[in-house]
């Protein structure tokens, strides 16, 4: 008999893992009290794809996920049949301001191959129709008088090529589901978690990879019970909490926690589209780059329509709505922060018009102190981390589930990976994923200590 896997979370990180653990021959169970995939925080996403982090295992692992979503159909097998969602190749240009971009990045790029280039205000205006070129750093909000100065400081930006965005992010999921499936993979919906129960039992002689254990098997392995609202109970030799922004209560569900040095909290948060047609499209027909652009307070890229889809990057300015209960969240656009981020949008491009009607998604983030995510074991046996995900981590997914299969893998099989870190290989780049990055044990990292990772 296979080892058992509970996924619980069925958003893109969850079906990810699901997918990749389902193929190492794990008897994969997801459950998620959604009626569906991604109805959490991955149905809000604006699936960016871009790779300036801060940690350069952060960087390489967007990028080795970027050639993942370029080959989707290949990586989950899907027959010709099957719809599946499109890597939209834009490019991506961060407006540089201080400080939020080490030094770091562009070695880094080098290092790995990545392409870029300099832009500077020409450029800028070259591929962006009706963009003022001007950098307003700092922020300020709408109504703060500073919003209408005019800045004489000419704009310049890091770009890479091979930025761009997922074109369905719900779709995208729903591959990975039915990748899953054809794996052999079962997924629950309606399906709420109550309860974990964690006792020692015999080790596990057919998990995956068994033979290669360090272990006799008279040692005892980890087994979990998991209780569902409905009154079913799960047995599982692993359980993965992939449950973004309800990861907490999961974690304290099961009684683990207690050595983080990172910390999760919910944040509400919106995403924002505007018509701006003649602003998003160039004269060729292609869509403009995707822009970060930290020094008016938001990231912006083409949407289908003619749309432009805003949303924030978190400035000081703006005061950040953490909550407690991710169930009791009102999924409403505001009016206010609709009018925010389209005055802040209006700043940089001149050419748009602010409709009377709010429109767009209300979503809530899964964040972690420093904004970059857990990939690890917990301090009990059998249970694994893929949280502190929401914000900057969609585009990561395919090789998440890779890493965290490749986790579980090392560690059932007796690696301790406290002590040393589980090391993933980089098809791309020829280089291996320190998974040591993204440790629940450390503390909060060198990071940008915004949404930009």
């Amino acid at each position: 008999m296979s080892a058992k896997a509970v996924v619980v979370g069925s958003g893109v990180m969850g079906a990810s893992i699901a997918h990749s653990l389902a193929k190492r021959g794990y008897a994969v169970t997801v459950v998620d009290k959604k009626p569906g995939p991604a109805q959490g925080s991955t149905g809000a996403t604006s699936a960016i794809v871009r790779f300036t982090y801060s940690l350069r295992d952060s960087i390489a692992l967007a990028w080795e996920s970027k050639h993942r979503w370029e080959n989707l159909r290949e990586h989950v097998e899907a027959p010709e049949s099957e719809p599946v969602a499109d890597f939209i190749r834009t490019g991506m240009a961060v407006i540089d301001i201080p400080g939020l971009l080490p030094a770091n990045v562009r070695t880094d790029f080098e290092d790995l191959a990545i392409p870029y280039a300099e832009w500077d205000a020409a450029d800028l205006a070259r591929e962006l129709p009706g963009v003022d070129t001007s950098n307003h750093f700092p922020p300020v909000r709408p109504d703060d008088p500073a919003f209408l100065d005019e800045s004489e400081e000419p704009a310049t930006a890091l770009y890479t090529p091979d930025g761009g965005y997922i074109s369905d992010p719900v779709l995208a999921t729903e591959n990975f589901v039915r990748a899953a499936g054809r794996h052999g993979a079962t997924f629950l919906y309606n399906a709420e978690v109550l309860g974990l129960q964690h006792r020692a039992s015999d080790a596990n002689r057919d998990a995956p990879g068994a033979d290669c254990k360090e272990s006799s098997t008279d040692q005892p392995s980890p087994t979990w019970t998991i209780s569902l609202a409905d009154g079913r109970l799960l047995d599982a030799d692993v359980v993965v909490n992939a449950a973004g922004p309800w990861s907490s209560k999961l974690n304290e569900l099961a009684g683990v926690g207690s050595d983080h040095g990172i910390s999760l909290t919910p944040l509400r948060q919106e995403v924002h589209t505007l018509p701006a047609e003649s602003t998003v499209i160039r004269s060729d027909g292609s869509p403009i780059p995707a822009i970060l652009d930290a020094g008016v307070g938001t990231y912006m890229r083409a949407e289908v329509g003619g749309q432009l889809l805003i949303g924030g990057t978190e400035p000081e300015c703006d005061e950040l709505e953490w909550i407690d209960d991710p169930d009791a969240v009102t999924l409403s656009v505001r009016p206010e922060q609709f009018e925010t981020q389209a005055l802040r949008a209006a700043k940089r491009f001149n050419d748009i018009t602010i409709p009377n009607r709010a429109r767009g998604v209300v979503g809530v983030y899964d964040a972690s102190t420093d904004w970059t995510p857990i990939y690890d074991r917990s301090e009990v046996d059998g249970f694994y981390l893929a949280v502190g995900t929401s914000g900057n981590q969609f585009k990561n997914a395919p090789m998440v589930g890779e890493l965290m299969a490749g986790l579980i893998d090392a560690v059932e099989n007796g690696h301790d990976h406290d002590d040393d870190p589980v090391q993933i290989p980089l098809e791309r780049t020829g280089r291996t994923l320190n998974l040591g990055t993204f440790s629940r044990l450390r503390n909060p990292a060198g990071t940008s200590g915004n949404v930009m990772g």
